[in-house]
């Protein structure tokens, strides 16, 4: 498994931390950050040669429409397709061409083929795929990688009729992809960073376990610490990590709207709970001297953040630094467990634990509110026992000595 950066708001914290503590593996660049002047930017051009890029056709034309964002900056984007013209595919798949063409003159070593973003009609995303395919099965050069881009819209992600109808197209014997770009739109619940959707967790998992059953390399961009979770089920080939919440979280409307990230003093990712932490929530859980039990260890961002008199800022770049170191061990330690048997367990016991902290923390009255509280662990952990057919009595007393 690879670790790869997502490059936009703020490159230098990824190339530093990549540098400084051998924290992660490449990198994929923005096109929405950065346009066609990657190059300009010398973080970014220090490490081109380990990196590949998104060029991000999601929105279509709507792109070309925001104020923000430098997507119109190539030619052959289809933020350029002209007001009066309709998307249609004929448009849209010449655009892709494009950017395959580009991608390769460009020296790029992994071609992330992009795809736009549709809601409800899988049809077209077949369609579009089918033309694609045909082009590369006579144009592939053997020195590059061809990934795919599959936008998962959240209708689409639930709805287990269309995961069905896609995962037999996908894997059909005459795709000559080498893999999958995964982008999928969680649309986490008020109040929440991730997702603990049912439907969707599950059927997201189905899409990367069947894929890679299947001979396909996955790659699950735009990820979350939920990538933990999704790693637990299957091999996953690259996952990325990222700073800000939208590097790290696809949405849709990130290319079609303008759209403010909204204020706030930042959260501390803690390995120990495998939650966020609002910067406010710390202070009550050192004042009530339980600071050790949420912290996370050799971490000297995690060290320089939890001291008493730091002065939180969300744009400050401990606080990115801290999670990016946090959640590569975390991904790199699972990984290395080849058994899938065995891995699921290792995560199971990382979310008992975590379960167990909440509940002590709980004891001592202090119940954390909004996105600091335990929403998500009891789903993970249902679904984790569900796919090694265990019941969590069977669990608890199994392994409930190992915590």
């Amino acid at each position: 498994m690879k670790l790869v950066h997502v490059l936009g708001h703020n490159p230098n914290w990824n190339t530093e931390i990549y540098f400084d503590q051998k924290v992660g593996d490449e990198f994929l660049i923005s096109a929405f950050n950065f346009g066609n002047r990657y190059m300009e930017n010398k973080r970014v051009a220090a490490v081109i040669d380990q990196s590949m890029i998104d060029l991000q056709f999601y929105g279509q034309k709507r792109s070309g429409q925001l104020t923000s964002g430098h997507l119109s900056e190539f030619t052959f984007h289809t933020a350029n397709i002209p007001i009066d013209c309709a998307s249609t595919n004929i448009e849209i798949n010449k655009c892709i061409i494009e950017a395959i063409e580009y991608q390769v003159s460009s020296g790029f070593k992994k071609i992330i083929i992009p795809q736009y973003y549709e809601d409800t009609f899988t049809a077209d995303i077949i369609s579009s795929i089918k033309y694609v395919n045909s082009y590369l099965k006579k144009n592939k050069e053997n020195d590059r990688e061809y990934f795919m881009t599959l936008p998962l819209a959240y209708d689409i992600i639930r709805s287990s009729d269309d995961i069905e109808l896609l995962l037999t197209e996908l894997t059909d014997m005459d795709i000559c992809f080498d893999g999958y770009f995964i982008a999928c739109e969680n649309k986490p619940e008020q109040g929440r960073k991730i997702t603990k959707d049912v439907r969707l967790i599950s059927n997201l998992s189905k899409v990367l376990r069947v894929l890679k059953n299947q001979g396909f390399q996955t790659f699950y961009a735009y990820a979350n610490w939920d990538a933990l979770f999704y790693l637990a089920q299957t091999d996953i080939d690259i996952i990325t990590i990222g700073t800000y919440e939208n590097l790290r979280n696809f949405s849709i409307k990130r290319f079609t709207e303008d759209i403010s990230g909204g204020a706030s003093d930042g959260y501390y990712f803690s390995e120990q709970l495998l939650n966020m932490i609002r910067a406010k929530d710390l202070d009550s859980i050192r004042v009530n001297g339980m600071l050790d039990l949420i912290k996370n260890h050799q971490n000297i961002f995690s060290d320089a953040i939890l001291e008493e008199n730091y002065i939180w800022n969300t744009h400050k770049p401990d606080v990115h630094k801290n999670y990016l170191l946090s959640i590569s061990r975390l991904l790199k330690d699972s990984a290395k467990i080849i058994s899938i048997h065995e891995r699921t367990l290792h995560t199971l016991l990382l979310i008992e634990k975590a379960v167990r902290i909440y509940n002590q923390l709980g004891n001592n009255y202090l119940v954390l509110q909004s996105e600091s509280q335990n929403y998500h662990l009891d789903t993970w952990k249902m679904h984790l026992l569900k796919t090694i057919n265990m019941k969590p009595r069977e669990f608890i007393d199994l392994y409930g000595d190992n915590y």
